[in-house]
């Protein structure tokens, strides 16, 4: 049945080829090309249930990603009683995005850099059960993800957990999902001091089509800042926080992204995974320097080169406000430092 249904995919891309007359067209294949695709037609990862109750947290309080404490939302406050767990620390809570598993890449880095910058204590919200096979239906599953976390965040901050040190981040639909559950938060009068959204994911949460849910927006957080890095098609292409950062351009695709790709394939989603790679980068090291400015196009021209350098990344001024625009490398380390903001 796999089998199967690559070979059509390869016939289909071939078509597309063929019918578009792209001469310099390079079909991407590699061993993930076709994975995102092939979990939108897996209902369940191995081994999960569709239900709340199997939401995941894990919980990373060694040196490695490999050291894990896996617990479920209902027993989110085992996690306090962690011998490495540090109430004086930042606790980051992160939200993978669509169709992806803990286990991937992207998660996987993102813990790696907490880790190896320290600091914090680090939770991620695994919630693959219910972010598989449909993207309908995933989108609306953000919403239920989102709110039960913010309640069991909750009961967290009445048992130790400083609501003052609570950090969520969210890639794509992850960036929603952390909203909810800082609304909902909110309806006890507990403010989470910070959401990062890394690509917010644009299809179904912005006009003109906003049918699945209300996606992150400045009200949601004390600070919320956004890096966007593929607007307009995985990502979202309007301005969602306080501080929304808009590397080279903020759309697709980034340098070093390939040019020619097929929709939904592993290739495609270079520039909406660059947001996290960027926000890895910056756990590491000084971040990336930016600048306000009216738009992007204002700022190639050197319109806006006298105006104050911002911080896009982990240690983002809280007190911005506005719209940032920089240019990155299209390789590790992607930052040019003062380079960046020229």
């Amino acid at each position: 049945m796999c089998k199967s249904f690559v070979k059509a995919l390869f016939l289909v891309f071939t078509a597309i080829i063929s019918c578009d007359g792209q001469s310099e067209f390079m079909l991407p294949f590699g061993p993930d090309t076709l994975r995102q695709i092939i979990r939108t037609k897996t209902p369940l990862p191995s081994g999960r249930k569709a239900t709340l109750s199997d939401v995941r947290l894990h919980y990373y309080g060694g040196n490695s990603t490999e050291d894990v404490k896996t617990y479920r939302l209902n027993t989110i406050q085992d996690v306090l009683q962690e011998s490495s767990f540090d109430s004086e620390k930042p606790t980051v809570f992160y939200a993978h995005g669509f169709v992806e598993l803990a286990e991937d890449e992207s998660v996987r880095t993102v813990v790696g850099a907490y880790l190896r910058a320290g600091g914090h204590n680090v939770v991620v919200v695994d919630w693959a059960n219910l972010g598989f096979g449909s993207y309908l239906q995933a989108g609306r599953n953000v919403q239920l993800v989102g709110r039960d976390l913010g309640r069991r965040l909750l009961k967290l901050t009445t048992l130790g957990l400083p609501a003052a040190r609570l950090h969520l981040v969210g890639h794509s639909l992850g960036a929603h999902l952390v909203a909810y559950a800082a609304r909902q938060m909110k309806t006890k009068d507990v403010v989470v001091p910070r959401i990062t959204g890394l690509d917010p994911a644009m299809p179904g949460f912005y006009p003109p089509l906003s049918f699945l849910g209300d996606h992150v927006t400045a009200d949601d957080a004390a600070f919320v800042d956004i890096i966007h890095t593929d607007g307009g098609r995985y990502g979202a292409s309007t301005k969602t926080g306080h501080a929304d950062f808009w590397p080279n351009g903020g759309t697709a695709r980034q340098p070093g992204c390939q040019i020619n790709t097929v929709l939904f394939t592993y290739e495609d989603f270079c520039g909406h995974w660059r947001s996290w790679r960027f926000w890895v980068e910056s756990l590491g090291g000084p971040g990336f320097d930016s600048r306000p400015c009216t738009d992007y196009e204002a700022f190639t021209r050197g319109e806006c080169k006298t105006a104050p350098v911002a911080y896009m990344g982990e240690k983002a001024d809280k007190d911005l406000r506005g719209n940032f625009y920089l240019r990155t490398a299209g390789t590790k380390p992607f930052s040019l430092g003062a380079r960046g903001a020229e």
